[in-house]
């Protein structure tokens, strides 16, 4: 009677033990997910954080536009990537040493995250060559779709919260669209003019708000705006904030654009250039 006792109590625990570690597995699963998020510049990691709040942990490698440029990568610097979650980057030139960069990455749990998928990059004529324009976070849409990126990203990686992603993403939508909303009407208003442009670096911005523009060629400006035919009166020349022109603008109506600041998230910058613009506008 002793030993039948002794094995049906060894019996029990035998068979309860695995249903206690499968409980203790179920609650490990339901905890929040910490993700470990880094962005490549200060204007991806704003992004990220209307999305997450203060959910996750995100951080950024660089915000001067020259550091990313000239960035040049170490094993130290692979090794701390590598064991994040996810590693957001523009998808453009923006970073010319990306691809090299990501295909020497320990890839295991981490997350790759192109922000440019689904952008329609635009491309200019460039000495005979075909270049592509990596500044689309100006662009309205673009932006959209690149905080989109963003979200769907995160929600793949803690899918328990993406009733709480999401609810972030319509959130920072719904404002960004409320603000450019402010200025639709001095917008149209610029039809009026012609802008100027020095080269393509605003392009997405000059075409989400449909603006009429003309690249300036090898002319000088005088005899470019006589050869095209414009009136100087309803000329505007568009100037990069952070370049300047080394060209002589004194005589002409010029307005001072950013097409990247490290410092301003990419909807501020939106808006900063945008309400720059609707400055010009004279109510009729």
């Amino acid at each position: 009677m002793v030993i039948i006792t002794i094995a049906l109590s060894f019996g029990m625990s035998l068979f309860s033990s695995p249903l206690l570690a499968n409980t203790e597995n179920n609650r490990a699963e339901s905890r929040d997910k910490y993700l470990n998020i880094m962005t490549v510049n200060k204007p991806q990691y704003d992004m990220v954080k209307k999305i997450i709040k203060e959910k996750n942990n995100v951080e950024y490698m660089f915000t001067n536009e020259k550091d990313i440029s000239e960035f040049k990568y170490n094993e130290d610097v692979l090794s701390n990537i590598s064991n994040m979650d996810l590693f957001i980057y523009s998808g453009t030139s923006f970073e010319p040493w990306s691809n090299s960069f990501i295909d020497e990455l320990k890839k295991g749990n981490l997350g790759i995250i192109n922000l440019a998928r689904g952008v329609r990059l635009l491309n200019y004529a460039n000495n005979g060559d075909n270049k592509e324009n990596p500044y689309y976070f100006e662009g309205i849409e673009e932006y959209k779709i690149a905080l989109y990126n963003v979200k769907a990203a995160i929600q793949d990686r803690d899918p328990q919260n993406r009733d709480y992603y999401e609810e972030n993403y319509n959130k920072a939508i719904k404002e960004f669209d409320d603000n450019i909303k402010k200025y639709e009407d001095k917008i149209k208003l610029l039809n009026e003019y012609k802008f100027i442009t020095l080269n393509n670096d605003f392009d997405y911005l000059t075409k989400s708000l449909n603006l009429n523009t003309i690249q300036l060629d090898n002319h000088e400006i005088a005899e470019f705006i006589k050869i095209n035919n414009l009136d100087p009166k309803k000329v505007i020349i568009i100037v990069d904030g952070e370049q300047g022109t080394k060209i002589d603008l004194s005589a002409y109506n010029t307005i001072k654009l950013w097409k990247y600041y490290g410092d301003m998230s990419f909807d501020d910058l939106i808006l900063y250039n945008v309400g720059e613009l609707s400055k010009l506008a004279k109510t009729k």
